[in-house]
């Protein structure tokens, strides 16, 4: 017999919808989406999946706002990889003005770019061991010595960064690895006791990673590499530690990738610190920004996979269009097939295993 719920995963109360659980601040928790899904013989059969309740704006938004100031708009979109979001964005300005920041500048962004992934694989893996928040809240702590912002850091600029980070905070930085790392074995462990209970679970193959444009460790879970770290978007490429691949494409190996990720990334940040190159992170430039008329193209490695913006200007302070793609709108496109066979008892653990931000998919 056919059984229709209509259900809600958010912390916001959705009345006439069943909520379905997730772990104490998950990342998902924040904002609301909603799952219509049938359930026939205790399987779900059907799956659609509707975003859209926290709807921002922000790509209308960009189009008002000058080169400079659009920047802080890029934050607010993954709450757990603020920095991505901004890094992204000027690096479309930049290569749109043929800019090239100082090497310190690439330097100090390809390091804030792996604590941001540390910072979001730990939340996303509390699903598995709710102890990763002490290491959550250890790279946050680091985030607001640096920026004064907890979850908004706003320190890139056009050409560079707002500010350099002082010889005291890259110790910080240094101190708080050998106990992230040691955070990220003890989730491999929780992950190797948990039995069955994520195998099998939530299964996207490659060829459902490409059909859902699904990239990052979902897609390396199943198989593809597509890390864009590889091809030295890096201040040292030679630092770059690939993930070991696995073709299981469960909720298991999506989350044991992030589990070995937090690990290399930390690893990753050690040899930076270790080949750190003096000098300004700053460019100097005028008040106003003009970017040359055309369509520009930037892409990151963000947590989640393949972020990029396009930038298309005809020539003036602003943006004619500035477009986002962002990694988790995909990985909620893919849970519609992702989903289907499993018991409603899976769901949540299904969910949780393909992050989402809810502003990655209201933008």
């Amino acid at each position: 017999m056919n059984q229709p719920l209509a259900a809600f995963v958010g912390g916001i109360p959705f009345p006439g919808r069943t909520e379905l659980p997730l772990p104490p601040r998950h990342p998902a928790l924040t904002g609301v989406v909603t799952f219509d899904l049938d359930i026939s013989d205790d399987v779900v059969q059907k799956v659609r999946i509707e975003p859209g309740w926290l709807h921002r704006g922000a790509e209308k938004l960009f189009e008002v706002r000058d080169y400079r100031s659009l920047i802080m708009l890029g934050d607010r979109h993954d709450w757990f990889s603020s920095s991505t979001g901004e890094l992204v964005i000027t690096l479309a300005v930049e290569q749109a003005m043929r800019l090239s920041p100082p090497p310190r500048a690439t330097w100090l962004r390809t390091l804030l770019a792996e604590l941001a992934r540390i910072h979001s694989h730990l939340a996303f893996l509390g699903i598995v061991d709710e102890r990763v928040w002490h290491g959550v809240d250890a790279v946050r702590e680091l985030l607001v010595a640096l920026s004064g912002n907890r979850i908004h850091p706003m320190l890139s600029r056009v050409g560079g960064m707002a500010t350099d980070a002082p010889p005291a905070w890259l110790d910080a930085v240094a101190d708080a690895l050998p106990r992230l790392r040691t955070i990220a074995d003890g989730v491999a462990e929780r992950l190797a006791a948990s039995g069955d209970r994520f195998r099998g679970v939530a299964v996207l193959t490659a060829d459902d990673c490409r059909r859902y444009g699904v990239t990052g460790p979902a897609a390396r879970a199943a198989g593809i590499d597509l890390d864009l770290r590889v091809r030295g978007a890096l201040a040292r490429p030679e630092v770059f530690r690939p993930t070991t691949l696995r073709t299981e494409g469960d909720a298991h190996s999506r989350l044991a990738i992030l589990t070995e990720e937090v690990h290399t990334s930390t690893l990753m940040v050690e040899d930076l610190l270790a080949a750190a190159p003096d000098g300004p992170v700053e460019t100097r430039l005028s008040r106003r920004l003009k970017v040359p008329e055309g369509k520009h193209l930037a892409e990151i490695e963000a947590p989640w996979g393949l972020a990029s913006a396009l930038l298309v200007s005809r020539g003036g302070q602003t943006p004619w269009r500035l477009a986002l793609r962002t990694p988790t709108f995909h990985n909620v496109a893919a849970m519609e097939h992702a989903l289907i066979g499993l018991h409603p008892a899976q769901i949540p653990d299904g969910i949780a295993s393909l992050g989402y931000a809810v502003g990655d998919l209201d933008k």
